[in-house]
């Protein structure tokens, strides 16, 4: 083993590298490269539209407008205050639980099924492209 101490190491550069602007293959590409470069797939695609993200907004503004709608008159927070005192757990009845179920798996599925159908449209149009 080495003992002895090591010599410090030499202080950064001050000036820093010089700006480049573009990758250095892109810069000193030939006119066939370039070509090339220009007709690959890559380059010709569009962004992806992120359908998901863009129904799911659509469905939660549809339910904040829905709750400003009720807050925004002091009767109707009143009739939604009124209801939610008069529920209870012996007015639900096996029917209305398995109802409600079922009526929000079908929107859930509904919204996944139309965001599905959204998406193969995108890439049907992209793949034609």
């Amino acid at each position: 083993m080495d003992t002895e101490p090591t010599a410090p190491l030499p202080p950064a550069p001050l000036t820093p590298p010089p700006l480049a602007l573009a990758p250095p293959s892109v810069a000193t590409a030939g006119p066939t490269d370039a070509a090339a470069l220009a007709a690959s797939p890559a380059a010709l695609a569009d962004p992806r539209v992120r359908w998901a993200g863009i129904v799911w907004g659509a469905v939660f503004a549809a339910l904040a407008g829905f709750a400003l709608w009720v807050l925004a008159e002091a009767s109707r927070l009143d009739d939604v205050r009124e209801w939610l005192r008069s529920l209870s757990p012996a007015d639900l009845q096996p029917g209305w639980v398995v109802g409600i179920t079922v009526l929000a798996g079908g929107v859930l599925l509904l919204i996944l099924g139309g965001v599905a159908l959204l998406r193969s449209a995108q890439l049907r149009v992209t793949v034609e492209r």
